[in-house]
């Protein structure tokens, strides 16, 4: 809370300024003037919330000040300081608004009280203020929305009450509509209405353009638009320029697309409907571009994207190991989506998932390991659905295709590794002293790489690989019956027949004479 104090006598502004303690009473800065002139030119500046002044004062009196500064701001709160003389210039305030008077000689705790009344007036003006602010942003929104739609009723129905805003009614005045989609929104919608407000606001006055709006699904900001004049494509590149610079700071991803010229608010919703047309088409652009929208004739036909069977010849590429036929094979699709060829968003989704799929399955069928972000296939296409552009879709194509070729790549180089320490197990697990850093020593690696080596390449640890390969030795002994339990636990590395019982219990669900019985009733 700010007051300015103005009065030509230095020693009443000394006095106030040295005798109250304006902190304790809610002022937070206090600035003073020596006459109304000084006073009026301080005020721009300043920008008090509350004007504390003498009533007579050189070259400009304090009503007149007042009177100027009140025009400026109609919530600044006035208290003047006066003597019994000046009753008759007060008569001259009392239309102004929010005013207060002490006489002189100030009672410093009279004065206190009164600007106590007057930081409690300038609150519930702002407060009032803010809801009837509040109350026309709403009212603003509600008509954007109702203006997207088709009329039903004429402009009485858009227009039902009196807009406490100005909007024009008359069917000559020309409207177009804009969009803004965002993508993957990373901001609340309040916080990024709070943004937007005055970036959106800046553009705009700078074309001299007045507008309404409001958003769908918290991601989808639209704005009508008018100027009293018909705009062209050349002046709609700058504004779809000026606004992509004024939201790049944000760090958002997003589309700008702008509709087509109409005449009368009855017609907005048209003009909305051909920028909703063309944000169909941003898919096939890049992100952070504007579009201005363009008349096309129906197509008869779409692009037949099955026809084309990229995902038997990438499986074959896949397959084949060869990389480069991969890569080629994606950018040709990718050249064959972009326009002019006509395809909906959609048609390229559903393809996009079959050529996911189909990496996915290459995997198994190459006994790979699966790449531990795989997402199962329901959250894929959930992902995949909500890309906002086919270059989002061709980006991670490219990524888990490159990933695919990478881990071939490295299954080439690790497998002799991998084998060697198979090969080293299968002849030494009857060894109950079998160590991870004897397999370390015989393949001349260290103990951490190989573990996660054979890891990354089995998808087993080495104890689990060494503890599976000795249960299933034991599990074909005790299909012989000349061998003792206790015979068969040593045979395979367990020098302690309990805890063979224990481990073998534990992976195949029955103790090692409950698995022999079985298999013998079995034979």
């Amino acid at each position: 809370m700010k007051l300015l104090i103005v009065d030509d006598e230095k020693l009443t502004r000394d006095g106030l300024m040295n005798s109250i303690d304006w902190k304790s009473l809610g002022i937070d800065a206090v600035a003073q003037a020596d006459d109304g002139l000084h006073g009026y030119e301080t005020a721009l500046a300043f920008q008090p919330d509350i004007l504390l002044s003498d009533v007579r004062m050189p070259r400009m009196n304090g009503i007149e000040m007042a009177e100027k500064l009140q025009i400026l701001n109609p919530a600044l709160s006035i208290i003047f300081m006066s003597g019994y003389s000046d009753k008759e210039y007060l008569k001259a305030a009392i239309k102004l608004k929010a005013v207060s008077y002490v006489e002189k000689p100030i009672d410093l705790e009279e004065l206190s009280e009164t600007v106590l009344e007057a930081i409690a007036s300038v609150e519930a003006g702002r407060k009032a203020a803010s809801s009837k602010a509040l109350s026309l942003a709403r009212s603003r929104a509600a008509l954007a929305s109702k203006l997207a739609y088709p009329p039903k009723g004429g402009l009485s129905a858009l227009f039902s009450e009196d807009a406490e805003f100005d909007f024009p009614k008359e069917g000559t005045v020309p409207f177009f509509t804009f969009l803004i989609q965002f993508h993957h929104n990373t901001y609340n919608q309040d916080a990024l209405t709070a943004i937007m407000e005055p970036v959106v606001g800046q553009v705009l006055e700078q074309f001299h353009l007045k507008e309404i709006h409001s958003t769908r699904q918290g991601l989808l900001y639209f704005y009508h638009v008018w100027g009293f004049s018909d705009y062209t494509d050349n002046q709609k590149s700058t504004l779809g320029k000026m606004l992509s610079q004024a939201l790049s700071p944000l760090s958002l991803r997003y589309h700008i697309v702008i509709g087509k010229n109409v005449r009368g608010p009855l017609h907005i919703y048209d003009s909305y409907n051909s920028a909703v047309i063309e944000l169909q088409n941003s898919f096939f652009h890049p992100d952070n571009t504007y579009r201005i929208y363009e008349h096309r004739d129906t197509y008869d036909t779409f692009l037949d994207v099955s026809a084309l069977n990229t995902d038997s010849a990438l499986s074959e590429a896949l397959l084949r190991k060869d990389k480069k036929q991969a890569e080629l094979l994606l950018d040709e699709l990718f050249q064959a989506m972009m326009p002019p060829a006509n395809v909906l968003p959609n048609q390229v989704k559903d393809l996009y998932y079959k050529l996911f799929t189909t990496i996915s399955g290459t995997y198994e069928i190459l006994n790979l390991q699966t790449p531990a972000e795989k997402e199962p296939g329901e959250s894929l296409w959930g992902y995949i659905s909500e890309c906002e552009s086919i270059y989002e879709l061709q980006e991670l194509l490219k990524e888990k295709t490159e990933d695919f070729f990478s881990r071939i790549q490295n299954r080439s180089e690790n497998y002799s590794t991998v084998y060697l320490i198979k090969e080293f197990i299968a002849s030494h697990y009857q060894d109950e002293t079998l160590s991870i850093k004897d397999i370390s020593e015989h393949v001349f690696l260290s103990s951490s790489y190989i573990c996660t080596l054979f890891k990354n390449e089995t998808g087993k640890t080495l104890n689990q690989y060494l503890t599976d390969f000795r249960i299933e030795k034991a599990k074909n002994l005790l299909t012989d019956p000349r061998y003792k339990i206790t015979d068969i636990s040593a045979r395979v590395g367990y020098s302690d027949g309990n805890y063979f019982g224990k481990t073998f219990k534990k992976l195949v669900g029955m103790s090692p004479s409950e698995y022999r019985e079985q298999e013998l009733n079995h034979s």
